[in-house]
């Protein structure tokens, strides 16, 4: 409610008499013991400074913005509007987003966020404007890293990191049962690993735990499970082993197409498909695995067409299980690898690659095995090269000497025995086409917050997953297009012919981590954003309207707003004079 025209001036004609009659009474009854008489003309002034504190002039060319998260207060001087979601203050302007205050203030050149920071949209309305940005203190998830996209069967892992009180993060699958847990190391982080199973769309859940297991924070992991086109091995193995026994068994769970032939004793083999090592059957195959006892056993036209074919882009795996045979040694040394026989099979761990919780022991073959160039796939925890792989050609050759794998799967660790062996058949079989590129989509996108699709094609439309009802989309001469998600969930965006999959998370659906992604947006926005010098000019000098009128410039001249300073500051001082004059009072008269 506005202050009448002429109530101030009366009420400062009210104090003043009444101060001038307060002095003179106090030098009538005290005379010369009375020297401080100026105290109630002060305690007049600063009475009517609390009833209509002085007016600060407010800057016409910055704005403060509070944003969620922000502390209930803001600065003096300019105008300050507040975001959705901030905290509420007397003199802050609501506003949707930064573009209605950039239109209600059109002047502002400088701005000062405080809070979590700007969204996309208004990050957009920034343009050439000065920004400074004040983050407020955070608490949960602020960093997430995990893959899109896994093949079917395998291990994946999530990684992260999380603010104080954080002190346990669990991961929930879709069912809500527990797949892994961990507590946060001293910096905060954190990993779990999940296997990857059944083809399609799965929503994960992570959870970060407290003290007492409160609750702190919790984000939606989505993933999309790949099942792909199953790989085509042939097996030549020189005697039937466990080994052999469980990986057989894992391979047809996991769909391969498996070609086997095993020695059983003299002249007595067990064969599963054609695994013939010709040149038709070699250019079908994706992966070749030998052991050191069936490699002998191969003719010399068997060897040069395998050779021939990796180059070409076939996978081979060299499996060491027992001390190889002298021309094994020196043909395998052309292949790339020096062996050594060693006196007896050696103990190792590998716990710190399978991620395995309890220490198991495993046996690698009597050999050492010198590699030059070589990528090592999978090293024991005390640094040992277990497995090995170069490049040859336009194929990959590796080499084991893990006896015994398969002590994962009699252990109970199905997960761990799928990882490794998924990760080393990934890592050497016959390079598949990369896909086609497709549109580009947005990974963390929330409900009701705008989208944007590049690489698109002249028809798209987006089919929400809990509507059928398809979406068109409006794509411009640039391939893109915009889209406002009004359900949360898993949707496809359908390009003609091809359907990409995303994931649009709930407006309560990790807010830690989506203030994060806004806050260190912003940062970067404030740390590039800088004045436009033409308008920064235009703003240090003004124009009175005479000046409009005759051609005449002036220096900046007095904002036309202007807000009223805080009445605590004077309301102290004025409690502060009256006490003082009380105290004198008391004193002159005892």
């Amino acid at each position: 409610m506005s202050t009448p025209a002429g109530l101030p001036a009366m009420f400062a004609a009210l104090l003043l008499a009444f101060a001038a009659v307060a002095a003179a009474w106090r030098l009538a009854r005290f005379g010369a013991r009375e020297p401080a008489v100026w105290l109630q003309p002060l305690a007049a002034a600063l009475l009517y400074c609390v009833l209509f504190p002085p007016l600060l002039p407010m800057r016409d060319d910055a704005l403060t913005l509070l944003a969620p998260g922000a502390p209930a207060d803001a600065p003096r001087g300019q105008p300050v509007v507040a975001l959705p979601g901030a905290p509420p203050l007397a003199r802050a302007v609501s506003v949707p987003d930064l573009a209605t205050a950039l239109r209600a203030f059109p002047g502002a050149r400088h701005i000062l966020v405080r809070g979590g920071g700007l969204a996309r949209r208004d990050r957009e309305a920034v343009a050439d404007r000065e920004l400074r940005f004040e983050p407020a203190a955070s608490r949960g998830i602020d960093a997430l890293d995990w893959p899109p996209q896994v093949p079917l069967g395998r291990e994946w892992q999530i990684a992260g990191h999380a603010l104080p009180p954080s002190r346990r993060v669990e991961l929930r699958d879709p069912a809500g049962a527990l797949v892994d847990a961990v507590d946060l190391d001293r910096e905060g982080r954190f990993v779990l690993a999940a296997p990857a199973r059944g083809a399609g769309p799965v929503r994960f859940e992570l959870q970060v735990l407290g003290e007492q297991r409160a609750l702190v924070d919790r984000a939606s992991i989505p993933l999309v499970v790949t099942g792909g086109s199953a790989l085509r091995i042939i097996v030549r193995a020189g005697a039937i082993n466990p080994e052999l026994k469980y990986w057989r068994r894992w391979a047809a769970d996991a769909g391969l197409q498996v070609q086997l032939t095993a020695a059983l004793t003299n002249g007595v083999s067990l064969h599963a498909g054609d695994a013939r090592l010709n040149e038709s059957e070699l250019a079908a195959a994706d992966l070749v695995i030998l052991d050191s006892r069936a490699w002998p056993d191969l003719s010399p036209a068997e060897k040069q067409a395998l050779q021939s074919a990796v180059r070409a882009g076939l996978g081979l795996l060299l499996r060491v299980d027992t001390t190889p045979a002298p021309a094994t040694v020196a043909q395998w040394r052309e292949l790339g690898f020096v062996l050594t026989p060693a006196a007896a099979p050696r103990g190792v761990t590998l716990d710190r690659a399978l991620g395995a919780r309890e220490r198991t022991a495993f046996t690698l073959a009597p050999v050492e095995v010198q590699a030059p160039g070589s990528v090592v796939a999978l090293a024991a925890d005390d640094a040992t090269a277990v497995v090995r792989w170069h490049d040859e050609g336009r194929g990959r050759i590796g080499l084991s000497r893990l006896i015994d794998s398969y002590r994962l799967l009699l252990l109970g660790a199905d997960e761990r025995y799928s990882a490794l062996w998924a990760g080393l058949l990934d890592a050497l079989s016959r390079p598949r086409p990369p896909p086609a590129d497709g549109p580009q989509i947005p990974r963390d996108e929330w409900v009701r917050e705008r989208m944007v699709f590049c690489g698109l094609g002249a028809a798209a439309s987006v089919r929400p997953a809990a509507d059928d009802t398809a979406i068109p989309l409006a794509v411009g001469a640039d391939g893109c297009a915009a889209y406002w998600p009004a359900l949360a969930g898993w949707q496809s965006l359908d390009t003609g012919g091809d359907s990409r999959l995303f994931y649009v998370r709930a407006a309560d659906d990790a807010i830690t981590w989506r203030t994060t992604l806004d806050r260190r947006a912003t940062m970067d926005l404030a740390r590039s954003a800088v004045p436009d010098p033409a308008a920064a000019a235009a703003g240090s000098t003004a124009t009175t309207p005479d000046a409009a009128a005759g051609g005449r410039t002036q220096g900046r001249v007095a904002p036309a707003h202007s807000e009223p300073m805080s009445r605590w500051p004077w309301a102290a001082a004025w409690l502060l004079a009256i006490a003082t004059s009380w105290w004198r009072e008391r004193r002159i008269g005892s």
